[in-house]
């Protein structure tokens, strides 16, 4: 059963981080098109850069679980290089029990700040006037997965400081 979560997690970790690629050629295509616009027949989309703006901040948030995961933030490797790996281990968990508070923080903050915007229904002061409740919802959603992924690199460094005991 827990095998399955794990995958069925990983399988919505990845499904993000794909989504975020997706979002990255959406970017890439709607700034073409705003430039040839504009060059070729004077005229230019005034939606492009803002629908532009929003969807970096998709990207941001689509890709974190994903990068957590695969280990990519950026580490003090200077100090934990200079660590045992028992102590290395010790400071993972330590890290990993603060991103998990401050995850589990954001996420309940972030849903309670979406929900207090879609039940008042304010809207962004832009050309769209989309629903700014639409546009925060991935900041909490995304920090809902980060914080699920700090429980499991806590419980993956636990596992491994228990094997690293009994080889001693």
């Amino acid at each position: 059963m827990l095998l399955r979560i794990n995958k069925l997690f990983d399988s919505i970790i990845n499904f993000m981080a794909i989504l975020g690629r997706v979002v990255i050629i959406i970017i890439s295509l709607l700034i073409i098109v705003d430039i040839v616009s504009l060059k070729f027949f004077s005229n230019q989309f005034s939606w492009i850069l803002e629908v532009s703006e929003y969807l970096l901040v998709f990207l941001t948030f689509l890709g974190v679980a994903w990068l957590l995961r695969e280990d990519g933030h950026i580490k003090l490797d200077l100090l934990l290089n200079r660590l045992s790996e028992k102590n290395r281990t010790r400071m993972e968990i330590v890290n990993s029990c603060i991103g998990a508070i401050i995850s589990l923080i954001i996420t309940v903050y972030g849903f309670l700040a979406t929900w207090n915007l879609y039940m008042r229904d304010i809207k962004t002061e832009t050309i769209l006037e989309i629903p700014r409740s639409m546009l925060i919802v991935i900041i909490p959603v995304s920090f809902l997965f980060v914080f699920v992924q700090f429980i499991r690199n806590i419980l993956s460094a636990i596992n491994k400081l228990k094997l690293s005991s009994k080889k001693s």
